[in-house]
Formats: C-alpha cells, structure tokens, sequence
C-alpha cells in the first residue's frame, strides 16, 4: 500500500476510508454562471480502492466506480464540467473509460440541496492487480491507484452473485437494533426482511444499507429520499432499506461512534455505506451503486430490473 501523501489524505477526508456514511445537506455552492473551464485537478474515489480502505472490487465481472473531482482547493459540485474524460490504465496501457456525463440530480422533496457531482465508470477488469484511473481533461498525469481483487477476497456480492437470505429488521422484528430508521420519519422500506424476500422470488430486491440520520461525508447524496421519490409507490418490487448501526444515537453520546453494526454490515464485511443492491427476482445482483448516486443513476439501475 502507498505511503499517506496529500492526495490520499484528502481522500480520506473526503470518506473513502473505513465505514464512512452519507454526507451531510450541504447548501449549494455553485455560481450563477456556466461552469468555468477546468484546467488542472484530480479524481477523489467515492468509496474505498484498496489504498484507502478495502477494495471490493473484483475482475470478471462489470463494475462501477464513481469519482469527483478536486480542484485542488474543494470538490466541485454545481461548478463541475458537464462532462470528464476519464481514463483506466494497467501498466500504463488505457484499458477502459472514455468521456463520462455529470452526475448530480438531487431529490426533488430537496430543491435546496446541491449533491456533489460525480463521474460513475463502468468497466470491467479482465485480470486482478492495480489499475489507475485518470482525469485526462483535468490535467491530471499522476492518476489514482485502485485494486482489483480475484473473487473471494471480498465478502461484498459483485454483480452476477445471488443475494444471500440474510435477515435484516423490520417493523415486526428489530433484531435489536435502537432505531429501526434514523430517517427522522421512517421510511416505508422496512416492512420485509431481506431473507424473506429472496426466498420468495417473486419480485427483484432493491436493497439500500444506509444511515440517513448520520452523514458522515460531503459526497454522499440524500439516497433514502431517492428511493423514496422512485420506489416508495412500487408494487412490482421488494425495497428494503437497512440500517448501518446497532445503536448510533447511544454511541454518539458516550463518545464511541460508530459502535457496532448490524448482521448484515458484519457478514459482508462492509467497508463503507451507503451501497445500493439491485437484484433480479431470483435474487441476482445485477448491479451495485457504492457509496453515492443520483436520480438518473437510480433510474437507470431500477430500469435493469
């Protein structure tokens, strides 16, 4: 692993270290004018790349990897260019990428807030080892190191696997945990357990393990109200919305948080929230949002289903 430099320390400012949560409601920080022309910066990873944390990502199979984009002073939010080419190399040689659109549509129950825009990249890594990604429009010539594992050096389900019945809360059975949504107004996701739901089969699983109540970061975006706006009036689905922690509130006050995590953080070893699961009926995951999405990503997930 790479010694601490800027760089990465910025990273773990940002909250790709350890189990980091949603960022709080920012206020928007944008001018009112076009986006300024950006000449120099680098990419900033959502969620941990095995230098910052541990990777979960695995060779084989497609994957998503979100970036933002540092200016060297803040992340970019409302500022950011509409598009960034962004390149993935192994040994010096581009192995995927290309230009990728903005991302950065909030709620609309939150016209005030403004998440920070971020570059999701799709690709699929054919060998493990360490690739780098690069923001080729951004003058960015040192690039950001990720890992790339072999499957079963991470615990957290990659696309293609089928979603274990792990049992997660409910209204009827809180497992116990203290707080069945830390929301502030419950969801309306916690009314089946994730077991349950693959058992049946009957209908694709859209599961979100987030703690809305505790945000932790600035680039993670309000993912519960999302779900809510897209998924709450769905019939078609089972959603199911767990939380991170056992008890937040009580560790925040004696000092200790986070404190312990819930069954289903544990079995997967989860470095980092939020993470949204989309699987098939069948329980087959068909994609994983790490850390942050928007409106449009969110619908273009649910659409695959």
């Amino acid at each position: 692993m790479a010694a601490l430099d800027r760089r990465t320390f910025l990273v773990g400012a940002a909250g790709a270290a350890g189990l980091v949560g949603a960022g709080s409601l920012l206020a928007a920080c944008g001018d009112d004018g076009g986006p300024p022309e950006i000449t120099t910066g680098f990419l900033v990873p959502t969620s941990p790349d095995g230098f910052v944390g541990p990777s979960v990502i695995v060779a084989g199979v497609e994957q998503r990897i979100a970036y933002v984009l540092h200016d060297g002073e803040q992340v970019l939010r409302g500022d950011a260019p509409a598009t960034a080419e962004i390149g993935i190399f192994q040994d010096g040689e581009q192995v995927a990428g290309g230009v990728i659109e903005r991302r950065n549509t909030g709620p609309a129950s939150l016209p005030q807030f403004e998440m920070a825009s971020y570059y999701p990249v799709l690709f699929t890594p054919s060998v493990p080892g360490v690739y780098q990604a690069r923001w080729l429009d951004g003058g960015d010539e040192t690039g950001r190191q990720f890992a790339v594992l072999t499957a079963g050096e991470t615990a957290v389900p990659q696309p293609g696997d089928r979603l274990p019945e792990i049992h997660t809360a409910t209204t009827d059975d809180l497992r116990g945990i203290a707080d069945l949504c830390t929301r502030g107004d419950d969801c309306p996701f916690h009314g089946t357990d994730l077991a349950a739901a693959v058992a049946a089969g009957d209908k694709p699983i859209v599961l979100s393990i987030s703690t809305p109540g505790f945000c932790q970061t600035e680039i993670c975006g309000p993912v519960i109200e999302l779900l809510i706006e897209v998924a709450a009036e769905r019939d078609d689905l089972h959603v199911i919305h767990a939380e991170v922690y056992v008890d937040a509130q009580a560790a925040v006050n004696d000092g200790t948080f986070p404190g312990p995590t819930v069954d289903i953080v544990n079995e997967w070893q989860l470095p980092f929230e939020p993470v949204l699961i989309a699987a098939r009926a069948d329980g087959t995951i068909v994609r994983r949002l790490d850390a942050t999405y928007d409106r449009s990503e969110l619908d273009e997930t649910l659409a695959l289903l």
